[in-house]
């Protein structure tokens, strides 16, 4: 039984069964488009994890990769978010994930840093999540 914050952010096939039920959201992006979600109390740790959705060529597939710095990212999206945002995100598994993730950054407990620009991750087939998640950009150019 997943009981920890820590636990729940490594409950791979949980995150897989999520992303298994919306691969439509997916469909579009390019095979190594990815995604990760770190745990805010991690940021500066010298162990901390990145729970990553990684698109392979026939759907997107939860992975995982060590947190040591932005620059060594390989994710073009990373999510963070503190242990109660995390909960509640895994705690909708059986029902919305992605509507609970997108009230979340809504309310701003979800923080963004995004790795590539707007259009590179048009580009990518991004085009989908984004919507999905309502992830705000600034302006209204491509």
């Amino acid at each position: 039984m997943v009981s920890t914050v820590d636990e729940m952010l490594l409950d791979a096939e949980g995150w897989q069964a999520i992303l298994d039920r919306r691969q439509e959201i997916f469909i579009d992006m390019l095979p190594g488009a990815s995604l990760g979600i770190l745990l805010k109390k991690k940021f500066n740790s010298p162990e901390a994890i990145v729970l990553t959705w990684v698109k392979q060529a026939d759907k997107m597939e939860v992975a995982y990769q060590s947190f040591t710095g932005f620059q060594n990212m390989s994710v073009h999206l990373l999510i963070v978010v503190d242990d109660e945002t995390l909960e509640s995100l895994y705690s909708q598994m059986q029902d919305n994930t992605f509507h609970e993730m997108r009230e979340q950054i809504r309310k701003g407990n979800i923080l963004f840093y995004v790795m590539k620009s707007k259009n590179e991750l048009l580009d990518l087939g991004y085009e989908e999540l984004i919507e999905v998640l309502g992830i705000p950009f600034l302006g209204t150019c491509r």
